[in-house]
């Protein structure tokens, strides 16, 4: 593309006379210049591939700064040419202005939402709503108008009314400034301009017919359910539960009273800017005009038991099972990790228990009296019984395949079954299964983990736990004891925590492995780390106590094995996979790549 010597010796000559000094200097600076402008160019495109073929994440803002010098030498080199041939090529200026100003749109587009209703009742919503109301409240639209399963009523407040809301208040241009610039890889950086932004929001009023919408569609659903109705308030921004899940990265608030209604949309609102969601989507390849938050209100449903079903095993999807983990209660502890659960494993064909785990449930998490929910004591009778009888198995069961059969391809799904016996879908969408690894049996609870590991050499740690997400690390263990102190955790570290939790989404870019204690193979965090490939063992009990912290340690997440020491039979090399493949920021930089090289 930018290989001129051989043009300009056809344009200029070896043997032309020099009639003017002048004029010889003048063509010869431009000669240097374009010569120099053409070096540039190629370092540029050489920086830009770079940066797009490694299998890491890159920053938007890197590729864009780029892309601008690049258009600047081009221009240069178009410029100089005209310089050394007598403006003979005077038209390709208009052209690679026109070319680089519409890479560079593409590079930093704005995402244009058409004007919509404020709001949408659940009834009227469907996955064709899916730009409008985001993944969550049109899958919950979709489950109940197409597949006729119930879902809680409720009502959607839309993306356009996001965009409305934080225009309104002038916040748009101040929240760009504040992350056009941020490295979220600095965690003190990240936390700082985080709680600047979600505390503009947290403090802004909503537009007076905003308001009145929202609580409108509150008190429509009042009438019908009764003047007792709690809500829940529910993260459902545009690119939630597409090829990136966003599982966990924003906030839901729960048994909400029309009162602090508005208070609470905020706060799910102000979520989009939370520190694990900024980073969540900067490391997935997803720019902050691509999230806009949309919010799901529904009816609380004061469940009995609740849980998640996974309709493939997540970590090997030829296994022909499903998973169902349960807890009493709400699910709450569940999917954020604080709690473990009851673990089912189904024969998807057969309908047959194929494997069960029964966890001591001590607590238990219900609505509370007025806002809130509230942990409870489990009655002793329960504490080591199953929350799922034949019965339910088989409801969950058959509403798992529906589902499934509608949509085509593996489901994560929350549910829950309310004292009356009820089943509601609160939440349907796809499965985040890992892609680097495949094992025979991954769930084998204990079975087959005989390795050709020297045990003399490397004593086993602990052997006990589930699989979140498959793999072998090395690093020195790091033991957290709060997320305060996530800003302190190390290079290729090897996280130790009591407990799963999104909070440690921000250091998924730096550490090797996660080990907990409590967790779930269907939780939040579980799903975040196999879209990053990053080997975790959750319900491994002792793991804080048994492992200690700055020791070397080699995780073999695939059997629920942790070793003393770096086991290098075990660390198998691995190509990863950029986790932003197939997300829009990397589409745009793929597109603009081939245009550089036309």
């Amino acid at each position: 593309m930018f290989k001129v010597i051989d043009w300009l010796k056809k344009t200029l000559g070896d043997d032309q006379p020099v009639a003017d000094h002048s004029v010889f200097n003048r063509k010869y600076q431009a000669f240097q210049d374009l010569l120099a402008a053409n070096n540039g160019a190629l370092e540029v495109i050489t920086d830009l591939e770079h940066h797009f073929y490694q299998e890491k994440p890159f920053t938007l803002a890197h590729i864009v700064g780029q892309t601008d010098r690049l258009i600047t030498e081009v221009l240069t080199i178009v410029t100089d040419l005209n310089a050394l041939s007598g403006n003979r090529y005077t038209e390709l200026v208009g052209v690679a202005e026109k070319l680089g100003a519409k890479i560079l749109s593409e590079l930093v587009r704005e995402k244009k939402l058409e004007k919509t209703q404020l709001v949408y009742p659940l009834q009227r919503v469907s996955l064709e709503n899916l730009t409008e109301v985001g993944g969550k409240a049109a899958n919950l639209g979709e489950v109940s108008n197409r597949i006729h399963l119930p879902v809680p009523p409720g009502f959607a407040v839309t993306a356009y009314a996001c965009l409305y809301f934080l225009k309104h208040n002038h916040l748009t241009d101040f929240i760009d400034h504040k992350l056009e610039h941020l490295d979220v890889n600095n965690t003190v950086d990240l936390v700082t301009v985080s709680e600047e932004i979600q505390s503009r929001i947290l403090s802004s009023a909503l537009p007076d017919n905003l308001r009145a919408e929202i609580l409108s569609a509150a008190r429509d659903l009042n009438e019908n359910l009764g003047p007792d109705l709690r809500l829940a308030i529910r993260s459902s921004a545009t690119s939630e539960d597409s090829e990136a899940s966003f599982a966990g990265q924003h906030s839901t608030v729960l048994n909400v009273s029309e009162a602090n209604l508005e208070q609470a949309y905020k706060e799910v609102v102000a979520s989009t800017f939370n520190p694990r969601a900024i980073f969540y989507r900067r490391n997935k390849g997803y720019s902050d005009q691509d999230v806009i938050m949309s919010v799901a209100c529904v009816a609380m449903i004061d469940a009995a038991t609740s849980g998640v079903i996974y309709t493939v095993d997540p970590n090997d999807s030829r296994r022909s099972v499903m998973l169902i983990s349960a807890v009493w209660g709400l699910a709450a502890g569940a999917v954020d990790g604080s709690t473990d659960t009851d673990m089912f494993q189904i024969d998807k064909q057969t309908g047959r228990l194929v494997h069960s785990e029964v966890a001591y449930k001590a607590t238990m998490l219900r609505p509370g009296g007025e806002e809130g929910i509230h942990e409870y004591v489990v009655e002793k009778h329960l504490i080591e019984q199953p929350c799922l009888g034949d019965e339910q198995i088989n409801q969950l069961l058959g509403a798992a395949r529906k589902l499934e059969n509608h949509y085509g391809y593996p489901l994560d799904i929350e549910w829950a079954i309310d004292h009356a016996g009820k089943l509601y879908i609160i939440q349907a969408r796809p499965l985040k299964a890992a892609l680097k690894f495949k094992t025979e049996d991954l769930f084998d609870f204990g079975e087959n983990k005989s390795t050709d590991v020297n045990r003399f050499d490397h004593p086993i740690l602990l052997d006990s736990g589930v699989s979140a997400s498959p793999g072998t690390a090395s690093g020195r263990a790091y033991a957290l004891r709060s997320s305060h102190m996530l800003h302190h955790v190390p290079e290729g570290a090897i996280i130790i925590a009591q407990q799963t939790s999104p909070r440690l989404v921000p250091l998924m870019g730096k550490i090797r492995g996660i080990i907990t204690d409590v967790g779930s193979v269907t939780g939040h965090m579980a799903s975040v780390a196999r879209e990053f490939q990053l080997p975790t063992l959750v319900g491994t009990g002792t793991a804080t106590k048994v492992i200690h912290h700055g020791e070397e340690i080699t995780l073999d997440a695939t059997r629920g094995v942790v070793y003393k020491g770096r086991v290098q039979s075990l660390l198998k090399e691995t190509r990863p996979i950029n986790p932003m493949k197939g997300s829009p920021v990397y589409l745009a930089v793929q597109t603009a790549l081939k245009k550089f090289h036309r």
